[in-house]
């Protein structure tokens, strides 16, 4: 099924979130490591590469690879931009990080519902599953964050 260019435009900005959240894993891995487990990092870049698999390879079956990647490296070079202005210079500051991720995880799930409408408009199943399983993995690592952020402010507080 071929995918328009507004869906490959939207494949392009998820594909450029799942690049920004492992480059940020691993640029803040030493403090979000402390945060949060190494385990856990390394399941959060585990599934962002599974994710940016997976558009990559529908956006290929689709026709649109070309426009897909294109848009995925100039919605990278903003994505960065907007982390650096935020995180600056405090890469081993956890609560920095996990603030900014408040920011980007919100961003991120707005992006991937379009992604779903995209699928719901094309009755594209597998374009449907994806966006709804990156959704639910965004939102739980929204929570993750405002969990942890509220933690840091108990203890920060005393």
């Amino acid at each position: 099924m071929n995918i328009n260019e507004f869906t490959a435009k939207k494949l392009g900005e998820v594909l450029a979130f799942t690049r920004v959240s492992i480059d940020t894993l691993n640029k803040g891995k030493e403090a979000l490591v402390e945060a949060l487990g190494a385990e856990k990092v390394q399941d959060m870049i585990e599934k962002n590469n599974l994710h940016g698999e997976e558009v990559i390879r529908l956006s290929t079956e689709g026709g649109a690879i070309d426009t897909t990647l294109s848009k995925a490296s100039k919605t990278e070079e903003k994505l960065k931009s907007m982390r650096e202005l935020y995180v600056g210079d405090e890469w081993d500051n956890a609560t920095e990080l996990l603030e900014w991720s408040g920011f980007f995880e919100g961003a991120a799930i707005v992006h991937w519902a379009l992604v779903r409408g995209t699928g719901e408009s094309m009755n594209n199943e597998n374009l449907i599953t994806l966006a709804n399983e990156a959704i639910a993995y965004h939102y739980e690592l929204l929570e993750q964050s405002e969990s942890e952020l509220a933690t840091i402010g108990q203890d920060k507080a005393q």
